[in-house]
């Protein structure tokens, strides 16, 4: 059975990534696994705690158990039908970031669904350290689900491509997932700046991933402008897609910083959900 791995830090817009997910889940018959970080409340030291501190940490435990059932009780009452014996949940202790790539390493899921925003937790300051990070060393595709976006079936979607690295691999995994989702069509953009230099002419390249994946159900545009992430972010605007797709790779310090800022861009004015892949070179 396929999984979904699903952060929470019981925020309105960790409910609203929880929709997604359920979404999510029903298409590819996944089972849902709901986790939750837990940092103490109370400062830690390598001394024993006074019996009051000690109070406190326990009872923020407990609340924070109470927390987490009443959340996985609330997702069964409203989605029994989808998550019947579907629903687990997972209390790890500790930095939230660390916690979520670790479960991801140990679980293997083939999801992870976050949101964009949240209400102090993990998703507090989404591109200070929290859900960049995660997205930047998560080995399993990821899910940004805006709290403004609307939760509805994914039919078409836009690939933004840098058009570098493994992009054959990458747009075999997009069919695989495109399949998988139901999406009726891809449209892969590449947006290049006008007086940016190419190695090798992004036209030409286009030319030979149509020849590569002609047949299949995406399409290539080979945009010009004069920034980067206002043609792709104008484009996307325009298209009015139920889904955006990013890849990345690992990258120089220039090349990281562009990317990121797309990334970073896209998140945080984007009001539709947003799949980042890891892309080979």
């Amino acid at each position: 059975m396929k999984t979904i791995l699903l952060p929470t830090d019981f925020s309105l817009n960790a409910k609203h990534a929880a929709d997604f997910a359920v979404s999510l889940a029903g298409l590819i018959d996944a089972k849902i696994i709901l986790l939750h970080a837990y940092e103490s409340p109370v400062s830690t030291t390598p001394f024993v705690l006074p019996l009051p501190q000690q109070g406190l940490m326990q009872e923020a435990l407990e609340e924070t158990r109470t927390l987490l059932a009443q959340t996985k009780d609330d997702m069964l009452a409203k989605y029994g039908d989808v998550l019947a014996n579907k629903l687990e949940t997972k209390l790890v202790f500790g930095n939230p970031v660390d916690n979520i790539l670790e479960a991801s390493e140990e679980l293997r899921p083939d999801f992870l669904v976050i949101g964009s925003l949240g209400e102090g937790g993990i998703l507090a300051n989404l591109f200070g350290s929290t859900a960049l990070s995660i997205v930047q060393k998560s080995k399993i595709p990821v899910w940004i689900i805006p709290q403004q976006s609307t939760i509805h079936t994914i039919k078409e979607v836009i690939y933004a491509s840098d058009l570098e690295g493994d992009e054959v691999g990458c747009i075999n995994k997009i069919i695989n997932i495109g399949e998988l989702l139901g999406i009726d069509h891809t449209k892969l953009v590449h947006v290049k700046e006008y007086l940016s230099p190419e190695v090798f002419p992004s036209s030409e390249i286009i030319d030979l991933l149509e020849e590569e994946f002609g047949g299949e159900k995406i399409i290539f545009r080979n945009l010009y402008r004069d920034d980067t992430i206002v043609g792709i972010d104008t484009y996307i605007r325009n298209q009015k897609p139920d889904a955006v797709i990013l890849a990345q790779r690992p990258k120089g310090f220039v090349e990281k910083l562009f990317h990121e800022s797309i990334i970073k861009h896209l998140t945080l004015s984007s009001q539709i959900p947003l799949l980042v892949l890891q892309k080979k070179y």
